[in-house]
């Protein structure tokens, strides 16, 4: 499944607004990485039956906050 839509489908509402700015930003694996990570959710009984969670680093969360002031 794709990144993207792994976020729409499966991320805190509350995050979904930062994870998109910040995948269309950031959106090379070694970035992405850097502000944003997954855990693994559970949803039947086997082993494979999981879902990523997406949510922002703290870095993440920063760069997120601060997107909007202006460089001087």
């Amino acid at each position: 499944m794709k990144v993207r839509d792994e976020i729409e489908k499966y991320a805190h509402e509350d995050d979904k607004p930062a994870l998109r700015w910040l995948f269309g930003k950031y959106h090379w694996e070694s970035q992405w990485h850097f502000v944003a990570r997954c855990r693994f959710e559970r949803y039947g009984k086997m082993s494979y039956e999981c879902n990523r969670v997406w949510f922002p680093t703290s870095e993440g969360r920063v760069l997120y906050k601060c997107r909007m002031i202006p460089e001087e």
